[in-house]
């Protein structure tokens, strides 16, 4: 698994054992019988509602740093235009270097898209909404060398399912 999923899965992990711990407070706290103390509930209030926002503002700050978007790629960047087009993805026949960034500039003709770059092996590295009339930039760095499997993950009519490229990346 890699770093960031470890992140987000100890982030969830962690989230959801204190949502368990407040249901049970709060379950325990409303079984009691006798008179509402309304000042001691607004204090309750008070506290819970700070605990909240440290714990939504330290989820932020833990994961923001693996957020995808506003990236902008270094001088020595590779560029790629990319246009989607209905059945097909027009990408340069060129092929990218491993370890370097690579700018993707993509654009559809017709309808939305979706650029999805895959494994061999079938894993997602990542995906992008393409749309008509707006140029979407994502940054991407190829670890190893190989072929990449290009799919458009938004239906887009009937032949939409041949919708596949590949991109070749080499040392």
């Amino acid at each position: 698994m890699t770093t960031t999923g470890v992140v987000l899965t100890v982030s969830f992990t962690v989230a959801c054992a204190i949502a368990i711990v407040v249901v049970l407070v709060v379950a325990r706290s409303t079984r009691r019988p006798g008179t509402v103390d309304t000042e001691r509930l607004r204090h309750a209030e008070r506290s819970w509602f700070v605990v909240v926002v440290v714990l939504l503002v330290a989820l932020l700050v833990a994961t923001i740093a693996f957020t995808p978007y506003g990236r902008s790629a270094g001088k020595s960047a590779q560029v790629v235009d990319v246009e989607g087009l209905q059945f097909a993805w027009v990408i340069p026949e060129r092929p990218l270097q491993a370890g370097r960034e690579v700018e993707f500039r993509l654009t559809s003709k017709d309808v939305n898209h979706n650029f999805a770059v895959y494994t061999k092996g079938g894993e997602l590295l990542f995906q992008v909404q393409v749309m008509p009339g707006k140029t979407q930039d994502y940054v991407y760095t190829f670890d190893k060398p190989g072929t990449y499997d290009v799919l458009c993950l938004e239906y887009c009519g009937v032949d939409h399912a041949n919708m596949r490229s590949e991109l070749h990346v080499v040392r």
